[in-house]
């Protein structure tokens, strides 16, 4: 190497540089690139190729090139072969002027770029300690026939190579190991979110579960004494008519009635009680008591709907009409101050699912809807049928998302909420329970009119396939 001692520090400050900026960078193949052309200008060589060692296979791959043709990069060189499988192999630098193809170390190696006689390379192996991590190569031309031509390189150039480029090893070696260890850390990350998405899953179906006994418990607590009470209304409210009945015959009886002070007595009583108020009044305490019973029996069977606790969580032909309502009914308290809610459903078949989880994904799309909504709004369920499937709308005209954000919403804990206010588990959740349908999601979103999703499922599941 032509360069005296203030040039070869610069150089290898160069080098340290380099490796430094690779690891904070991780840019791999750039940083490659840019040591090899440090190295390549260090020589005052005109092309350069640098190969690393995969010790799973024992391959080397050429991951830089300087002026060689394309297509290089990427080639794979197995231990031993040519050129820079020999000096791999063996460990040891080889310096080169002139035709390698007629050396018997080198005979499946040819160069195919031109006339070898013509070239003078060096080629080292990059080691640390005893250990081998690849190999780099420097070219030169020596056509003294061009006015620039120069010497070829020289044994001293081999060695001065040889004592500099363990510093090369070493950085690269740095640089290998911080992309391994990012590489297992990101892969260490996304098991992590898997790990804790399937953890929020099964406590979110544990909670369902628990939904279900709850409303099976409640189911059997209080249907027993509403029916009763129910029952008793009906009975009630005949013999409340039948008293009405009474009454107006004692009324038609009192105008028989001659003796004058049973007369005063009796009309003293009637606007004393107010009877035709207490008539009127009675029906309409009936009819609210009668009401109310109604409404409690309705929300204990749309408590079972929604969990279905009369069947087990089995794959069974359901109404996804029915479980939307349910639904509804289960989430009107977060609604209706925000939206009104309209339903555009279409003719649908029974779809087999697992009704409870689908349930889940309605109540997820529906509450954030309502959330999206920031003052008072619209939320349109739709429904249809395509071909073998079937689809249900959930529209809103909410804020809407932000197009940076659409990437990111089936993320696990990505949330724009305010902290405490969102888990950033629910889309997640609905987009893992959808694809085990295997149907699909789809989201439609423009800032400031309101955001869409459709949910795609297959009317019948494929039976083979199915969890």
């Amino acid at each position: 190497m032509s360069l005296d001692r203030l040039k070869q520090l610069a150089w290898i400050y160069g080098l340290n540089r380099l490796g430094q900026e690779a690891v904070e960078t991780g840019n791999d193949s750039s940083v490659y690139q840019r040591i090899l052309q440090h190295i390549v200008d260090g020589f005052e060589a005109d092309s350069g190729s640098l190969a690393l060692l995969d010790h799973a296979d024992n391959c080397l791959t050429i991951v830089a090139v300087i002026d060689l043709p394309d297509g290089v990069i990427g080639k794979r060189v197995n231990m031993g072969e040519g050129v820079f499988g020999w000096v791999t192999q063996q460990g040891q630098s080889l310096l080169l002027n002139g035709d390698a193809s007629s050396d018997p170390r080198f005979q499946r190696y040819r160069d195919a770029r031109g006339d070898a006689s013509s070239k003078s390379a060096i080629c080292w192996p990059l080691k640390i300690e005893d250990r081998t991590v690849g190999c780099v190569a420097v070219n030169r031309s020596m056509a003294v026939s061009k006015p620039d031509g120069r010497s070829p390189f020289a044994e001293a150039d081999m060695e001065q190579g040889s004592a500099v480029l363990g510093m090369v090893s070493l950085a690269l070696s740095n640089i290998q190991l911080h992309i391994e260890q990012k590489r297992r850390l990101a892969e260490l990350q996304q098991l992590n979110a898997e790990l804790e998405a399937a953890q929020s899953h099964l406590l979110q179906s544990e909670k369902m579960a628990s939904i279900g006994q709850l409303a099976a418990g409640v189911a059997h607590e209080i249907n027993n004494p509403i029916g009763y009470v129910y029952s008793n209304m009906g009975t009630l409210e005949k013999y409340v008519q039948d008293t009405f009945s009474m009454l107006d015959m004692y009324e038609q009886a009192v105008e028989l009635v001659t003796d004058a002070g049973v007369l005063a007595r009796l009309k003293t009583a009637r606007d004393k009680l107010d009877i035709a108020f207490i008539k009127e009044d009675l029906r309409a305490l009936m009819n609210e008591s009668k009401d109310g019973i109604t409404r409690v029996k309705r929300i204990v069977q749309n408590l079972k709907d929604f969990s279905h606790v009369d069947t087990s969580d089995m794959w069974h032909f359901s109404d996804l009409h029915q479980g939307l309502d349910s639904t509804l009914n289960i989430v009107n308290n977060e609604i209706k101050y925000k939206a009104e809610v309209v339903k555009e459903y279409g003719d649908l078949p029974e779809v087999e699912c697992l009704p409870s989880q689908i349930n889940q994904v309605f109540m997820n799309l529906l509450v954030n809807a309502a959330h999206a909504i920031e003052e008072r709004g619209t939320i349109t369920i739709r429904t249809g049928q395509q071909e073998n499937e079937v689809w249900v709308d959930v529209a809103d005209t909410g804020k809407g998302i932000n197009p940076e954000h659409l990437k990111k919403i089936f993320d696990p804990f990505f949330t724009t909420k305010p902290v405490g206010e969102g888990t950033g588990l629910g889309l997640p959740l609905s987009f893992g329970i959808i694809q085990k349908h295997h149907g699909r999601i789809e989201v439609q979103s423009e800032v400031g009119k309101g955001t869409t999703f459709r949910v795609w499922l297959p009317i019948e599941q494929p039976h083979d396939e199915q969890v």
